[in-house]
């Protein structure tokens, strides 16, 4: 039998506050804000979505080892990191990035529903004021077959903002 452990203490201060935009390798642009330990704003600044705004996602961060214990780095642990970011939507899409602000890329999953895929302009919208109409849409369906899209995207701005800033991804 498998003996319970602990998992070790993720720091996050790498990434909180950190606001970033970043295209995927099909063109795709993201705006992203993470805004404290469990909690990022977005925008799709282009792609089949284009033009959604989500405020006040939940989400669940880790932080991730880079380097093995093994190999010396100048850098600090925290410079080195990567982050693992996890969050399902309102829609029933789930999403799970890896990103890595040293090397500027970010790796994502996004599981889409197949309702998504077949009207993604149903969710071209700012979220938060639509949250009921969103959870009957996937209520709704279908939900499948599931759609999952693996892709590669490269960072091209970053900036650390004070937190909880409200102003740095604004639906109006």
């Amino acid at each position: 039998m498998l003996q319970p452990f602990e998992e070790p203490a993720s720091d996050l201060s790498g990434i909180l506050g950190k606001h970033i935009i970043y295209t995927y390798s099909n063109g795709w642009e993201y705006e992203m804000y993470y805004k404290n330990s469990d909690t990022v704003d977005y925008k799709v600044r282009s792609g089949s979505v284009g033009g959604r705004i989500v405020k006040g996602q939940k989400v669940s961060i880790r932080q991730l080892q880079t380097t093995l214990p093994s190999e010396k780095v100048d850098a600090s642990e925290s410079e080195m990191s990567s982050h693992m970011i996890s969050w399902v939507e309102p829609t029933g899409t789930s999403v799970v990035q890896v990103l890595n602000l040293n090397r500027r890329e970010v790796r994502t999953v996004i599981l889409f529903p197949d309702w998504v895929v077949k009207e993604p302009l149903k969710t071209v919208c700012f979220q938060n004021e639509h949250l009921d109409l969103m959870r009957s849409y996937r209520d709704q369906g279908p939900t499948h077959p599931i759609h999952p899209k693996i892709m590669l995207g490269r960072l091209h701005f970053i900036e650390h903002c004070t937190l909880d800033n409200e102003r740095v991804i604004n639906p109006h």
